[in-house]
């Protein structure tokens, strides 16, 4: 026996297996580890995502409804929707944060799970904590948009392009706030790839709903459920817009449009000039052009009644100057309309620091809407030009026609924007370079911690 031990003490063969016998509970435990790392780390990237997309929905919530409670229900859907492992033994915190400088609308979601591992869970005496914090906040959007549709309507079109309407707006953007669900804006065709007949260069189409895409048009991004954007010049915007009143008017006018009439030699620079033209009973009637007119430097205000151009031979001048539509007697609610379907449109906004700079046509914003598509209606002969904003804020506007229509800076602000027929308007976003205020971007939202 002894001799047997000596001999199996000298004796080399199958060292390897007493090594690798030795080594295995580290090889185990390396594995084991490396397992419940792995594990860690996918739970941890869930995690973080599942806080992500709840603090993003929530400040979605949070744009359009600054309540708690709303944007809690809001942040819960989205983690039960897509929050994974989120959902198991979870422990949710969200704080509504306040405004940091461009950063608006915060909102914070802390995830906390405690999930046990495979192998560490035989040496440790409770499952370790994984948490993951995600903060969203709106930011100033990039886009400099050139057409805005105001209605917030789920059940209307807010922005509609269809027939073979040319439009060519640079790199400037278009955007509605309806929240329709499949067409906010829309390509005038049920189809998803409509809007063959048309041509449209733009740098984004966004809507608070669904966006219609085109195949046929050179538009860089697609937008929907987008926030929506605050009306510019409305009470709240960048360039707030006064209600328009009989005391700001500085000199009263008659003009008859049946005539040629040149009073762009006119001093009336700065003044604000009331249009009072009245039948034989002494109620405003509007103005209709029907030859040639051209005005002088002013803001002028046409009390009631339409501005009506419907002589294809007939034509509306005006530099630096901004025609206002409203009626004084009902508080504007009875104001007309901008019924241009002939004759040539030549106008440009004023570029001043005034209260109306960069206003080129201005219909009162407590004007009753009709639910029409074509209160306001723009079309004219080839030539024309608009420099500045056309701006019906309560009421649809429709351009459309064989008009051609081009400026170098031209917004289109309305509650319902259609462009039809074979018109064609050419753009840009050089509003800056022409002493024009660019409209922003409205809100985009995104992840900033």
């Amino acid at each position: 026996m002894i001799r047997f031990l000596r001999k199996l003490a000298n004796d080399r063969r199958g060292n390897m297996l007493v090594i690798a016998g030795a080594a295995m509970p580290l090889l185990v435990g390396a594995a084991g580890l490396a397992t419940d790392t792995i594990q860690w780390t996918l739970w941890k990237r869930e995690l973080q995502r599942a806080a992500d997309s709840g603090a993003i929905a929530g400040v979605y919530t949070r744009i359009n409804n600054d309540n708690e409670e709303a944007v809690e229900g809001a942040v819960n859907v989205d983690l039960a929707k897509y929050g994974g492992v989120a959902l198991i033994d979870d422990s949710t915190n969200i704080e509504l944060l306040g405004d940091d400088g461009e950063k608006r609308h915060q909102v914070r979601v802390t995830l906390e799970i405690q999930k046990k591992l495979p192998f560490s869970s035989m040496f440790m005496s409770s499952p370790p904590m994984i948490r993951a914090v995600s903060t969203a906040a709106g930011v100033p959007g990039g886009a400099e948009y050139c057409v805005i549709a105001l209605d917030p309507s789920v059940t209307r079109t807010g922005l509609e392009i269809t027939g073979s309407t040319d439009l060519d707006l640079g790199d400037c953007s278009l955007i509605a706030n309806s929240k329709h669900p499949s067409k906010a804006a829309n390509n005038g065709s049920n189809s998803a790839t409509g809007g063959q007949g048309s041509t449209v260069h733009a740098k984004s189409i966004a809507a608070g709903g669904g966006v219609q895409y085109s195949s046929s048009w050179d538009v860089s991004d697609y937008d929907p459920n987008s926030p929506q954007i605050v009306d510019p010049f409305g009470p709240d915007g960048q360039q707030p817009l006064p209600n328009p009143k009989q005391t700001d008017c500085t000199k009263s006018i008659t003009i008859d449009g049946s005539k040629d009439i040149d009073r762009s030699a006119t001093d009336v620079a700065g003044d604000v000039v009331c249009i009072n033209n009245v039948d034989n009973k002494g109620v405003p009637n509007g103005l209709t052009v029907q030859k040639n007119l051209k005005l002088g430097s002013a803001r002028y205000i046409l009390n009631g009644g339409n501005l009506t151009m419907n002589n294809t031979n007939a034509s509306l001048r005006c530099t630096h100057c901004t025609i206002i539509l409203t009626h004084f007697a009902s508080l504007g609610a009875n104001t007309g309309n901008f019924q241009l379907t002939g004759g040539t449109l030549n106008i440009s906004a004023p570029i001043d620091e005034g209260t109306y700079k960069g206003i080129a046509l201005y219909q009162d914003r407590r004007a009753t809407d009709d639910g029409t598509s074509n209160a306001n209606h723009i079309r004219g002969n080839d030539g024309a030009a608009v420099t500045g904003v056309i701006y019906t804020p309560s009421k649809s506007l429709l351009y459309n026609g064989t008009s051609s229509l081009t400026s170098v800076c031209m917004q289109v602000v309305g509650k319902r924007v259609t462009f039809s027929g074979s018109s064609k308007i050419t753009t840009s976003n050089q509003c800056g370079d022409d002493g024009l205020d660019v409209i922003g971007g409205g809100i985009r939202v995104r992840l900033v911690a």
